[in-house]
């Protein structure tokens, strides 16, 4: 018992000494920005146009005010709904005077929050890059996760590429990529493509009457393309006389290939 009245008198003369401190310190003025918190949402929604951090000037004793005084400013979006335009709160502790908060009231809108996959893409000057995973998720306000097309890396060689959500009209800051970074598993070579004549070139005995398509697009190695002027065909199941229809095969170099499978039709006749 006597421990604990002493421990007492010792809180009371630790308060006391406080308490005077307090009321002798310089009484200060500061202007401090503090983060803006947002509350009363829930995890589904988001609320838009709300500022990262608002500025109070503060007038209170300097040990309250001066370094990092222990203030907190936050919205209550509790059952707001759509747009919305409300009070910016602040606490601060006791003998603290709040003289101004800018701004003072956020005006905004509420969205629901949406995620959906996105492709890969990663930019390079001299190879086609694979990543994994080829998809990741983008979360964020519904108007723009729905404006986002890809997410778009920038390769510089490392193992690892940073991706960042892209819209058909830029980067959209608001939204988040999970994983916002993919690795590299390989690197390949670029491929170029063209549109080339198809040509068949029947055995004797066959007079070739008609045939289509006319071209074929290929891809390939720049230097495979450039001494390419026609692709040779004919069909899978071989010249016939009278008219076949299916999968035509193709003469290409190595590394050049069609784009997709060839579907032609063939009109022979016997000379």
């Amino acid at each position: 018992m006597r421990e604990w009245g002493g421990f007492v008198l010792a809180f009371l003369a630790a308060l006391a000494v406080w308490y005077s401190l307090r009321e002798r310190a310089p009484v200060v003025e500061r202007a401090v920005s503090v983060p803006l918190q947002v509350v009363g949402l829930g995890e589904e929604r988001t609320a838009e146009g709300v500022p990262e951090e608002v500025l109070l000037r503060l007038r209170g004793p300097a040990p309250l005010v001066e370094g990092t005084p222990p203030v907190s400013a936050y919205l209550d979006l509790s059952g707001a709904e759509g747009s919305f335009s409300r009070e910016v709160r602040v606490a601060v502790p006791q003998g603290v005077e709040v003289l101004e908060v800018r701004p003072a009231r956020v005006e905004g809108w509420i969205e629901a929050l949406l995620a959906r996959a996105l492709p890969v893409e990663v930019f390079s000057l001299w190879a086609w890059v694979r990543t994994e995973p080829a998809f990741v998720e983008a979360r964020g306000p519904r108007s723009q996760v729905e404006l986002a097309v890809t997410a778009l890396g920038l390769d510089l060689g490392g193992e690892e590429v940073a991706l960042t959500p892209f819209g058909a009209l830029g980067p959209l800051p608001g939204v988040e990529l999970s994983p916002a970074r993919v690795r590299v598993v390989a690197r390949e070579e670029v491929l170029f493509r063209r549109e080339l004549p198809l040509v068949l070139r029947p055995p004797e005995g066959f007079t070739l009457q008609d045939y289509a398509p006319r071209t074929v697009e290929v891809v390939g190695p720049k230097a495979a393309l450039e001494g390419l002027e026609e692709v040779v065909a004919r069909p899978e199941v071989g010249f016939r006389p009278g008219e076949v229809e299916g999968p035509l095969l193709l003469e290409l170099p190595p590394g050049v290939r069609p784009v997709g499978q060839v579907w032609g039709r063939v009109r022979l006749a016997l000379e």
